[in-house]
């Protein structure tokens, strides 16, 4: 007698399981002998802090005449901003599955709902399960939503209504309108523009870096997007609007640089002398752009919005990255020393950070006017007036931690996990 065992709803096994009228074999999962029934075992009632991910896993279990089916497919799907996930799991031999529960950002009662899917990928039964989310405390917090999978966030931005944006770099985009408590999937850029880095202007308008896609804009704060441009720009490593509009993305070997809103864009052909790995592009009030070559430690400056790049003399420095706040004042870290600031455009600098031997890749003055810099292998930091430095973000990879300041003032902040977390002050 020939049996075929359905260990997962759309692979079939082609191996022969000698079969008996005797014994008790798992129910195949396309017997039509009876109902698939699936049922609640254990893990509802549970109340935790939004976002957090609860403490007892949901069990269900599915069941045909009575017994369990093992190799089904069961998917779930929770309620506000877990809403478009559509987690799947396969059933043991004992029928069950388990789950761990992430809540959503909705304080109250949250819902759970697993569906039982069949070999077609159609629901033929459900069963729902309640928890409860309580408002976060002051301090560190988990971010509800944000995606779970090590899928590395390259960017993040602000709009001036407060409204947030998260890149997961070639997977999506997500926006926040809680101040970085819970993020909701941006629909409306769809599932095929897969960005690499978003960043919004001084006008609130949106740019989204989509690969191969082209340059997407939004000037609806993401609800409706239309391709700009498509020029060949690699995969960048960063990139700014700054405050006069530009948009400013640098890669491995070249700085593009476009003045019309990505319409149209500006590479000058091998301007660094072998130089690579660029990064840290900013501009000062002069309209003179920055960027720095991460191999050589060298600062670059084009005074003609990027048709060509000349080394600024740095005698007896390494400098790492380079930023230029609003107020003109220029920021500039050293592989050597630490970082130093200058309010005279970079005439003279003065040491503000005594931090030898570490690597600061990013660096900016938020809205409260305080300075943040991410310290490769230790995470992300907040200067504020002559208070010593504050650890905020305990990264120990070499990837660097993306960060915002939400409009309350919450600092928003994703590095190598994934995890999308904010400090409430």
């Amino acid at each position: 007698m020939l049996c075929v065992n359905l260990l997962y709803p759309y692979y079939y096994s082609a191996c022969c399981i000698c079969c008996s009228k005797k014994g008790n074999q798992p129910t195949p999962q396309n017997t039509t002998d009876g109902p698939i029934k699936i049922t609640l075992v254990s893990g509802s009632g549970q109340t935790d802090t939004v976002g957090q991910t609860l403490l007892t896993p949901i069990v269900i279990k599915v069941t045909q005449n009575g017994a369990p089916v093992s190799g089904y497919t069961v998917q779930f799907t929770g309620s506000g901003c877990n809403s478009d996930r559509a987690d799947l799991a396969t059933t043991k031999a004992d029928g069950t599955v388990s789950y761990n529960w992430s809540l959503a950002g909705d304080l109250g009662q949250q819902t759970l709902k697993a569906y039982a899917l069949n070999a077609q990928n159609v629901k033929v039964d459900s069963v729902t399960t309640s928890s409860t989310g309580v408002a976060p405390g002051l301090g560190w917090e988990m971010a509800a939503c944000s995606i779970q999978n090590f899928v590395i966030p390259s960017s993040m931005c602000k709009l001036s209504t407060g409204r947030l944006f998260v890149c997961y770099e070639d997977y999506e985009l997500r926006y926040s309108d809680d101040n970085g408590i819970s993020w909701n999937f941006v629909k409306a850029l769809g599932k095929t523009n897969t960005p690499e880095f978003v960043v919004s202007s001084p006008t609130d308008g949106l740019f989204a870096f989509c690969g191969s896609n082209g340059v997407l804009y939004s000037a609806d704060a993401g609800t409706t997007w239309s391709v700009v441009s498509k020029p060949n720009l690699g995969i960048p490593t960063a990139v700014v609007c700054t405050p006069s509009g530009k948009l400013l993305v640098t890669g491995t070997v070249t700085v593009d640089v476009s003045l019309d809103n990505g319409k149209t864009w500006t590479t000058p052909a091998a301007p660094f002398s072998g130089d690579y790995n660029m990064g840290s592009p900013t501009e000062d009030k002069n309209g003179n752009l920055y960027v720095v070559g991460s191999e050589q430690q060298t600062i670059y400056k084009s005074a003609d919005n990027g048709v060509t790049w000349a080394a600024v003399p740095d005698p007896g420095q390494r400098d790492c990255a380079f930023y230029v706040d609003n107020n003109n004042t220029f920021y500039k870290s050293t592989s050597t020393s630490g970082v130093y600031i200058s309010k005279d455009a970079g005439a003279t600098y003065t040491l503000l950070i005594n931090a030898p031997n570490t690597f600061n890749v990013s660096m900016s003055v938020q809205s409260d006017g305080n300075f943040y810099y991410d310290q490769s292998l230790r995470g992300l930091y907040e200067l504020a007036g002559s208070n010593p430095a504050r650890h905020l973000d305990d990264n120990e990879s070499s990837s660097p931690t993306v960060y915002v300041l939400a409009k309350n003032n919450n600092i928003v902040f994703s590095s190598f996990n994934a995890w999308i977390n904010y400090y409430r002050l």
